[in-house]
């Protein structure tokens, strides 16, 4: 079982897209998925289920009132399962916190699960106890972001909380590689900032394009793919998955 937590602590990154349309595009291929929704505002959630009417949720599996097999269901296809989340995910963090057993709650949960092929975890856009556990149960970190100088300013701060968890917990931990989303490819911050990304991260050859696709996809409760498959960004994604299942396989 291959775990991929895509995580940035910025918001607006691409997370919850990436998230989506990986785990979706993973199913397309009949390899078993569970999509993990870590953050409290629920979006991948909200794609397949009414996270307010979800029985249970990942905040039982934190209350320890659940196990992982209780929380997760099928969604989009025979091969793509949902953890759902909700708000009172977020209710939580400060219970969790104090516990000495905190970072390890998804990983002990999910070594019980022997059937899925692939794990994708959607991280929240911090550095919380949830994207710690996330990243403790993990393979392998995706980090999605855009070429602009805000989506630069902190990736020191997530370079160092992977390293720290890498050195203490996880020493399997591998970051798989950066992601460019919402990409204008003909600006100037663009081109000049692309290189310098190159030396914090191994980048994807696939970029995301900036397009009204991905926005519309989420409004259609749709992947990409079966909401446009013509569209640029379905093909982006696509190409970008093969990349990935290539990348694992070396």
């Amino acid at each position: 079982m291959i775990t991929i937590a895509v995580a940035n602590q910025k918001g607006g990154e691409g997370k919850t897209t990436t998230s989506l349309n990986l785990a979706m595009g993973l199913a397309r291929r009949n390899l078993k998925t569970l999509l993990i929704d870590m953050d409290p505002q629920a979006n991948s959630t909200g794609i397949f289920l009414n996270p307010e009417t979800v029985e249970k949720d990942l905040a039982h599996l934190f209350q320890n009132a659940a196990n992982i097999k209780d929380i997760i269901t099928p969604a989009y296809n025979d091969y793509l399962w949902v953890a759902p989340s909700s708000m009172r995910l977020a209710e939580m963090e400060t219970v969790s916190v104090n516990s000495v057993e905190a970072p390890y709650i998804l990983r002990d949960s999910l070594a019980g699960l022997k059937d899925f092929e692939f794990v994708i975890i959607d991280c929240p856009p911090s550095l919380s106890i949830f994207t710690v556990n996330s990243l403790v149960a993990a393979n392998f970190v995706l980090i999605p972001l855009q070429a602009e100088k805000f989506s630069m300013d902190g990736i020191m701060g997530l370079q160092q909380t992977i390293s720290s968890i890498k050195k203490r917990i996880n020493p399997d931990l591998e970051i798989l590689g950066a992601l460019i989303t919402q990409l204008k490819p003909q600006t100037l911050l663009t081109k000049t900032i692309l290189p310098v990304l190159t030396k914090y991260f191994r980048i994807f050859e696939h970029t995301i394009s900036d397009g009204v696709a991905i926005g519309e996809s989420h409004l259609a409760k749709k992947s990409v793919y079966d909401y446009n498959r013509s569209s640029r960004q379905s093909q982006e994604y696509e190409g970008f998955i093969e990349e990935v299942l290539n990348e694992l396989k070396k």
